[in-house]
């Protein structure tokens, strides 16, 4: 398989020839050498092909499951058989069931999603290395050896795959529902087969070529064929090995993103070169340009035609330390969701990069207060350091800022779906309770006055209150851990805010000071229970010259997150009303609840109880 750059000449040609004869070969060895594990001249059929069906096998399975689970098993009225209950119990059980690696501060992700990687890794080694031989027994039989033929082929397969679930608008959470972030999971590794791939496809050429003392010779007479292919591994090695969030924290967000997108430009030029127009390769090319290029597109014609150039953010610091983003917005967006900002006046760095921030607020449904996205960003280092620099230096200054997005989120049929609702936040997640706070409390004091001309403004809150459907939650339940004291006071102050606008009686708050916090408080934490700071069922506290009043209670030492979960999966149980919790926080609270959610829908299939649990977690970091 020779580079000589016909390609370049007159006529262009898409694919390769596929004609082939025996020339030297024996009637046995030929015939041997044409079967369809063998046959260079079918491989991008045999390995490519399959490759491309293995991958859209599991898309189509999560269409299938996604469209039964929005359409058909997801609403509350739908309670079906027996049978349906526990296929969604099992379903979530595989969805939310995970493991903690103490010591690497790592968590897993789920089991089903391991699963899916366990049967791709399966797939993959055994279309690779059970199909044999491995090198050709002679020379005659051509000089790619059959491992670095499967190799090659199978990994050019992966690559449309790779670049559609790089983007935050793509075909796949078009079609799945399954969000961008979540998608980086299968982004990462896709991207390992990948790479190992490559490398299983490079190797074998220097074995066999090795073996047959014609390296020297081979290499000078093939030297572009070559190159790009060593060009492209070593950008493909860079893009493998630095996008791991070690190496990305180590280096910066903002550099990452520069180097991957320059890495990707470069690998995707000289492997196109090195891949030639050896049979049906460029179509895979051509494939994922048509992924991408529409999806990578989408999100610049929305910033510009639906959100403009002009957009001013307002940024200042609060009293517990967040910095402060607020974004005129014309749109609407649903409990959870992040938008990507990219500050266009703060430095090149920042004009280059966007960077996703949780949307703290919810959208407006008065016709004369119009909405406003809200950020609260807890300053590390690098950009949000700089911003927040910047906002003490001149606080309530307007600066220019493209908003893309909003993204991910809470999906608002679980939400309206479930008769209670649990939300646990640790640290700097407390903003992100915000919009679950304000949007029940809202709907409560709506539905209370009847007031369908103010809901109109909500599309999703109309429709369920016009058509008949289930009105929404019944009750809130917060759970808000937190090792900063200013913090604590910034959060009920901001709770207090949004029950002074819309009061309701079925929000409980629960705040646990931990850490810095309990010390401040005087009070020494336990490391076995939470223990209750007031007996009134009622947070005071006095800040800014006012005193603030919240129903619930504040605790120190960390919530005990199972047993609050079991405790609230039981009152549910006895009520016959389902249980949807929300969590945001970091590795561990992450790994508490998800357990603990997990094991509740595990009594479902035990017999013990015949409503579920969902679960909806937010990542500090999935980037």
């Amino acid at each position: 398989m020779d580079m000589n750059m016909a390609w370049l000449t007159y006529p262009l040609a898409l694919h390769s020839s596929r004609e082939f004869e025996c020339g030297d070969k024996t009637a046995e060895q030929c015939s041997w050498y044409k079967q369809r594990w063998h046959f260079w001249y079918i491989a991008d059929y045999v390995f490519a092909l399959s490759t491309i069906a293995f991958f859209m096998t599991a898309i189509g399975i999560f269409i299938i499951a996604h469209f039964t689970s929005s359409h058909i098993l997801g609403h509350r009225r739908f309670r079906g058989p027996n049978i349906w209950r526990k296929l969604i119990a099992t379903v979530r059980y595989l969805s939310y069931r995970g493991f903690h690696v103490k010591s690497l501060r790592w968590n897993s992700a789920p089991v089903g999603v391991l699963l899916l990687g366990l049967s791709g890794t399966v797939f993959f080694f055994c279309m690779d290395l059970a199909p044999q031989p491995y090198y050709w027994p002679d020379i005659m039989f051509g000089g790619s050896p059959p491992l670095a033929t499967r190799s090659g082929w199978m990994a050019l397969a992966c690559m449309p795959f790779i670049f559609a679930t790089a983007t935050k608008t793509n075909w796949i959470t078009l079609v799945t529902g399954v969000t961008h972030e979540r998608l980086q999971v299968f982004h990462r590794w896709i991207s390992y087969a990948f790479f190992v791939l490559a490398l299983l496809h490079t190797f074998p050429f220097i074995v066999y070529h090795i073996r047959w003392h014609d390296m020297e010779e081979h290499f000078s007479s093939s030297l572009v064929f070559y190159w790009t292919g060593i060009v492209a591994l070593i950008f493909q090695a860079w893009l493998t090995f630095m996008s791991h969030s070690t190496v990305r924290s180590i280096l910066g967000y903002e550099f990452f993103k520069a180097t991957h997108f320059l890495a990707a430009v470069v690998f995707m030029v000289t492997f196109f070169w090195h891949c030639d127009y050896t049979l049906t390769s460029w179509d895979y090319f051509i494939a994922t340009a048509a992924i991408y290029v529409p999806s990578y597109a989408y999100s610049w014609f929305r910033i510009i035609f639906e959100y403009g150039f002009t957009q001013k953010a307002r940024i200042n610091v609060e009293e517990n330390g967040f910095t402060r983003i607020v974004v005129p917005a014309k749109f609407k967006w649903t409990p959870g969701q992040h938008c990507f900002l990219r500050f266009t006046s703060l430095g090149l760095l920042p004009a280059l990069s966007s960077h996703p921030f949780t949307i703290c607020s919810s959208p407006s449904i008065e016709e004369d207060r119009p909405s406003e996205l809200v950020f609260y960003i807890r300053h590390q280092k690098g950009f949000t350091r700089k911003l927040y620099q910047h906002a003490l230096e001149r606080a309530g200054v307007e600066v220019p800022v493209q908003v893309d997005g909003p993204y991910g989120g809470a999906t608002l049929q679980k939400y309206r779906d479930s008769d209670r609702l649990l939300v646990v936040a640790g640290g700097s997640g407390a903003g992100w309770i915000l919009p679950f706070v304000e949007r029940f409390a809202r709907a409560g004091l709506i539905t209370q006055k009847g007031e369908r001309k103010e809901s109109s403004a909500d599309p999703e809150k109309t429709s369920a209150l016009e058509t008949g459907a289930a009105p929404g939650p019944k009750s809130l339940r917060v759970i808000l851990a937190t090792r900063d004291t200013s913090s604590r006071k910034w959060f009920l102050s901001s709770v207090s805010k949004l029950l002074a606008r819309y009061p309701s009686t079925h929000v409980h708050v629960e705040v646990h000071s931990t850490g810095s916090a309990a010390k401040e408080a005087d009070l020494p934490e336990q490391a076995e229970a939470p223990r209750s700071i007031s007996s009134a069922d009622e947070i005071e506290i006095h800040t800014k010259g006012h005193d603030v009043h919240v129903p619930g209670k504040e605790l120190e030492g960390r919530p005990r997150l199972p047993a609050i979960i079991k405790e609230e999966a039981a009152k549910a149980a006895e009520a016959s009303e389902s249980l949807g919790v929300f969590v945001c926080g970091p590795e561990t609270m992450q790994n508490d609840v998800r357990n603990a959610v997990a094991a509740e829908n595990l009594e479902i299939l035990k017999g013990s109880r015949a409503e579920g649990v969902y679960l909806h977690s937010e990542h500090f970091s999935w980037a």
